[in-house]
């Protein structure tokens, strides 16, 4: 019926033969495991016939082509459990649709799936990657190559060696019949993979062929001489065929006149000489070892080579030699199969019915009869069969449920209490095989003592010269023997043996229940998710917030130290994290909260703590963390203070300069609580907040500057600050070159910006100055060690950062009065001295005043 269909397809006003074939593959490829069942296979193979006849490939190729990539894992969508046990399938065969090695019965749909296959295989240049690192790698195997491939490639599934096309041409050739038209073509395309010269690919000279090095293996080997073997036979079939006389197929009427006018195919017995011929020369291109080592100069080799033909294959062209196929028998077997249902439907139709009286099979109102004519002479059709329900194994998740938070968490809850109490178990397990270690460590030391004995030993003299001897010298003999203790023996062994045992149970696949549980837990989220996601309301996101926590407060040391419970704990709190936390203005305080009250869960949390979203919170959230600082976790607070986009949070909130203020002295706490000098364990927070400390000194400059100033001096002045805020002080002020490093550059090396590139303008320098005189003439005068010893002790760490901002502001106060002189040429510049001296050394004063003794 199906020929017949495509048969009247052809005809003009009509479908054309390409929707009928689409219609019938897609009909059969859309049963669950289409292709293990035969009926199945035989009708698309009568299908893929068709299509070979009327040239029309292509549209079959195309719906399998979809269908392989999908059953290699491309384009599906995998569950968060799936793709944890993906490696469970790893080294299985890849998936195909001629399974096994290859298929001697639906021969037609075999050429069509491999040539599918090949078509993936260049697309996903896995045959260009595995001949390029054997070209590259001349000790590389075929396997070794592949592997290399999928790394580099990153493919979804691990590929199969067997399943490479060279191989799958291979065998296909060896099962295929040897009468069997597309012969002659499969082992075309297993040459053309075979004798491909690869080199120039990959900027190498033209080399050998690459297809030896897929056959080093014995399995291999043995399968070329098979391959040389079923050459001969099949060589033999042809030449015994070419002696029989040619007999046309009964029925068969010649070619149709729509194909009397185009170039004949040769048939037989011209056929099989032809194919006699072109055997025997696949046998000698199977057989010279020269081609695989390229010093063979093919215009110079013998007629029988056919070298047109082998320089064909060695360029890789891909046109198929149709003049080998007999095209005459194949239209025969179609057109024989089209008459073979004619004349059925004929029979059936002219079939007597009931009444003795035969039916028109054209008039429309017999249609029923004729209908339940033909059923009459079937049997009965049996009534089907009853449909037990089947309990799913994993219960099925109500969408009312995810409305309602209690339900959802005492769901959830049950299962997470399995996973746990499964990562308990083995973390007990583990405890208790370290503890066994440990004593079998300490055991076997004792297993043998050594014990002083003594023992006579008796020399025999047998003489020398003829001289007697007088007896056996009897020699006494001490030393330390090794003894076994048989109760520290008998100890190791119930050890070794409680070992094996524990080894045993930690072998042992997870319970039914367990996976269950792990299933039932990832419906759960997935169906939370993809309702959230197709309608987010804020009923299901509050649901999602709850589950998120949830989840989180069943994280332990047992489920952190149980890969399998870590890695599936992980994943459901970074798909609930990202969808329902993540940029959530209210549950940035309680994930912070979560952190600060269990730090092990900081690398787990910080991805979702998101405090830019919270701007009116900001300021209170990066107190919290000040208030966490300490030496020993350093790595927290450093994770926690780069989710902290500070110049976000300026430019967008545009905050008050009250808040300002409080947030730079909870960064002058975080930058005093870790004294004069910062650990090295601290140096990426500390640097952050400096980082931060910049910011808003630059944010609507000056509105912080005096502030600034202010903490940064009094801090100095007690020790409390590390010099390195002195120095990002001063780069953000621009009082040295922008290109010196941080802690490296000399302060007296510094070349000095211009004024008109300077932050500071001349009325805030000279402000500094007066600000910076009095506060150090005050403090010279505060304490009577700096009465008596002066300022540069206590100052030591910062002086070269000192000099660098003193330097900065007396170049700018004499640039300033330069620019005023030489705009007001009437002022005194006697005067002008004076003033600067005046200022310079008041500014100068408390460092070199000597204090009087009535003034101590």
């Amino acid at each position: 019926m199906i020929q017949a269909h495509i048969s009247v397809s052809t005809q003009p006003n009509e479908v054309g033969p390409v929707a009928v074939l689409e219609f019938w593959v897609q009909a059969l490829i859309s049963q669950h495991l289409w292709y293990r069942e035969q009926p199945i296979l035989f009708l698309m193979d009568h299908l893929c016939k068709a299509a070979f006849q009327l040239m029309q490939e292509d549209c079959i190729q195309k719906l399998l082509y979809q269908q392989h990539k999908n059953a290699l894992g491309y384009h599906c969508d995998r569950s968060l459990l799936s793709s944890l046990v993906n490696w469970i399938v790893a080294g299985n065969i890849t998936p195909s649709f001629v399974e096994g090695l290859a298929t001697p019965t639906q021969v037609w749909f075999a050429w069509t799936v491999l040539n599918v296959e090949s078509i993936f295989e260049e697309d996903s240049q896995l045959r260009r990657v595995i001949e390029g690192e054997l070209v590259i790698n001349s000790a590389f195997t075929p396997d070794q190559a592949l592997k290399k491939a999928q790394t580099q490639l990153k493919l979804p599934i691990v590929p199969s060696l067997q399943r490479l096309l060279i191989y799958r041409w291979a065998h296909q050739a060896l099962v295929t019949p040897s009468d069997h038209p597309l012969l002659p073509l499969i082992w075309q395309k297993f040459f053309l993979l075979y004798l491909h010269r690869p080199g120039p690919q990959y900027g190498l000279p033209i080399d050998g062929c690459i297809g030896r090095r897929f056959f080093q293996s014995p399995a291999h080997i043995s399968l070329l001489k098979e391959m040389k073997r079923r050459l001969t036979e099949v060589a033999d079939f042809h030449h015994a065929a070419s002696k029989a006389l040619r007999v046309p197929a009964e029925g068969s009427e010649g070619l149709p006149e729509s194909q009397s006018g185009t170039p004949g195919y040769l048939t037989s017995p011209e056929l099989h000489k032809e194919l006699v011929r072109l055997f025997n020369v696949y046998i000698l291109w199977l057989e010279d070892e020269n081609f695989q080592k390229g010093d063979t100069y093919i215009p110079s080799l013998p007629k029988h080579y056919d070298i047109h033909r082998l320089a064909k294959v060695m360029q890789n062209q891909q046109d198929l030699w149709m003049e080998y196929l007999n095209m005459e028998r194949i239209y025969h077997e179609f057109q024989e199969t089209v008459g073979l249902w004619t004349q059925a439907k004929l029979e059936s139709h002219s079939t007597p019915c009931s009444s003795s009286v035969q039916l028109d099979f054209t008039d429309p109102l017999l249609a029923k009869e004729r209908v339940l004519s033909n059923l009459r002479k079937h049997e009965a059709p049996q009534p089907p069969l009853v449909l037990h329900p089947v309990k799913p194994p994993v219960p099925v998740i109500s969408s009312a449920v995810l409305l309602s938070q209690k339900d959802t968490t005492q769901l959830v809850c049950t299962d997470l209490n399995l996973l746990q109490q499964q990562a308990r178990n083995a973390a007990l397990r583990e405890s208790q095989q370290v503890a066994l270690d440990g004593e079998l460590l300490d055991t076997m030391p004792k297993q043998y003592v050594n014990r002083e004995e003594q023992t006579t030993l008796h020399l025999e003299c047998r003489g020398s010269s003829g001289k007697k001897c007088q007896g056996a010298a009897v020699v006494t003999v001490q030393f330390e023997g090794m003894h076994k203790n048989e109760a520290i023996s008998q100890q190791l062994h119930v050890l070794r043996k409680e070992v094996k045992q524990l080894q045993a149970e930690a072998a042992k696949p997870p319970s039914l229940n367990i996976v269950e549980a792990a299933v039932h837990a990832e419906n759960l989220i997935t169906a939370l998710v993809n309702a959230y996601k197709l309608q987010p309301t804020p009923g299901i996101q509050k649901v999602g917030i709850s589950l998120f926590f949830t989840i989180v407060d069943y994280v332990s040391d047992e489920t952190q130290r149980h890969p399998p419970t870590r890695q599936f704990f992980t994943s459901c709190i970074e798909i609930l994290g990202q969808v329902f936390i993540s940029g959530t203005k209210s549950e940035c305080r309680k994930v912070l909260e979560t952190i600060l009250k269990n730090s092990r869960l900081c690398s787990l949390l910080s991805p979702f703590f998101t405090p830019n979203a919270a701007p009116a919170e900001f300021i209170q959230l990066y107190e919290k963390v000040v208030k966490f600082l300490s030496e020993d976790n350093s790595d927290m607070i450093f994770m926690l203070l780069t989710k902290f986009d500070l110049k976000q949070w300026l430019s967008t909130t545009k905050p008050p300069l009250s808040d300002r203020t409080r947030l730079l002295e909870s960064i002058h706490l975080a930058l005093t609580a870790w004294g004069l000098e910062p650990d090295e364990d601290i140096l990426m927070p500390f640097n952050l907040f400096c980082k931060h400390w910049t910011y808003l000194l630059l944010y609507q400059f000056p509105d912080q500057y005096s502030d600034i100033l202010r903490l940064l001096m009094q801090s100095s002045a007690e020790q409390l600050l590390s010099p390195e805020c002195w120095k990002a002080t001063l780069r953000a002020l621009g009082c040295c070159a922008p290109s010196c490093q941080q802690g490296a550059a000399s302060a007296e090396g510094a070349v000095l910006p211009n004024s008109s590139d300077a932050l500071l303008s001349d009325k805030q320098v000279m402000e500094t100055i007066q600000w910076l005189s009095d506060f150090f003439y005050k403090l010279r005068l505060s304490k009577m060690d700096f009465k008596s010893f002066g300022l540069f002790s206590k100052w030591s760490p910062y002086m070269a950062d000192v000099k660098t901002f003193l330097r900065y502001l007396v170049k700018r106060l004499f640039d300033s009065e330069m620019a005023c002189l030489a705009q007001d040429r009437i002022a005194s510049r006697k005067t002008v001295l004076k003033c600067l001296h005046s200022v310079i050394i008041q500014l100068f004063k408390p460092w070199i005043l000597v204090v009087e003794d009535n003034e101590r």
